[in-house]
């Protein structure tokens, strides 16, 4: 079976080079050629041409209902960086691969005390994650891990700021008696290890569902503080908030195109018990 679908893609090659010009795929300097081949399937892909390392070209040969079917198309790879790993087997095709994914979102606290008004908008978190993925050969499912960094801020309106009392419990506080400019943050850093599994809507889809868990290590919690007083500038950092050292969020990413929209949810509180308001987090941003 898999010489005759060899065999077909080599006549609907013969045949496209016999039609018009308009009608024939000429690939100049292809960065890139693998052939993936089944007693049902037979794909061919072509990744880059000359200077363009997001150029992608495959064709597809496939039985449905006894009859051949061959579909071709054309598009861009947007993934920032896929890095293929790992010994390839007898068809040149790796299953497993590297990527390093930017995410950017907005975030809405939850679950807030009714004397804590958090400013819309003001809060947000941004992430870099290198992934391990692993596809198994012709399947639609990819099973990833990953490692990479996390950065969270909570902002509230500037009618009063976060503050760490004597006993160590974080409360809201008035600003000093004239002070302008005023901002005060909690922000959150931390080592993220996101599990995810990512499922393809097709062979030839480009869209994809991704969800699971992330674990966080909080590495570090501070609150930020500015206002201007007095012709000054003042930026107060405290350290040592009580922060949760370790977390986990669930999310879901909706992926097109190489472009992804994630949503995140957070349902442990970002302080500890006693140690200030206690609060989670729904965030929510573009993914790639």
């Amino acid at each position: 079976m898999k010489k005759i679908l060899l065999g077909m893609a080599l006549l609907t090659a013969t045949a496209v080079q016999a039609m018009e010009d308009n009608d024939t795929t000429i690939i100049n300097n292809a960065h890139k050629v693998m052939v993936i081949t089944n007693d049902s399937l037979q794909q061919i892909k072509v990744v880059g041409k000359d200077e363009d390392k997001q150029y992608v070209y495959e064709n597809l040969i496939q039985i449905v209902d006894t009859n051949y079917v061959s579909e071709s198309r054309t598009y861009r790879e947007l993934n920032a960086v896929n890095w293929k790993v790992g010994k390839k087997d007898q068809n040149g095709w790796s299953s497993n691969s590297l990527t390093l994914h930017f995410g950017l979102g907005v975030s809405t606290p939850t679950n807030v005390p009714s004397d804590i008004d958090f400013r819309p908008f003001s809060s947000w978190e941004a992430m870099i994650w290198l992934q391990f993925d692993h596809t198994p050969k012709y399947k639609l499912q990819t099973y990833s891990i990953g490692l990479g960094f996390t950065s969270r801020s909570y902002g509230i309106r500037d009618d009063r700021m976060f503050y760490k009392g004597e006993d160590g419990v974080t409360a809201l506080y008035d600003y000093p008696a004239g002070a302008a400019s005023r901002s005060s943050h909690i922000t959150i850093s931390s080592i993220s290890i996101p599990l995810l599994f990512k499922q393809k809507f097709g062979h030839k889809s480009h869209f994809s569902l991704t969800l699971g868990p992330v674990i966080n290590f909080n590495l570090a919690g501070t609150i930020n503080n500015s206002f201007e007083l007095d012709d000054d500038d003042y930026d107060i950092t405290t350290r040592k908030i009580g922060h949760r050292p370790v977390t986990v969020d669930f999310m879901g990413i909706l992926r097109a195109y190489g472009v992804g929209f994630y949503v995140k949810y957070s349902p442990m509180s970002v302080l500890k018990t006693n140690r200030g308001p206690e609060f989670r987090a729904l965030s929510f941003g573009l993914y790639l």
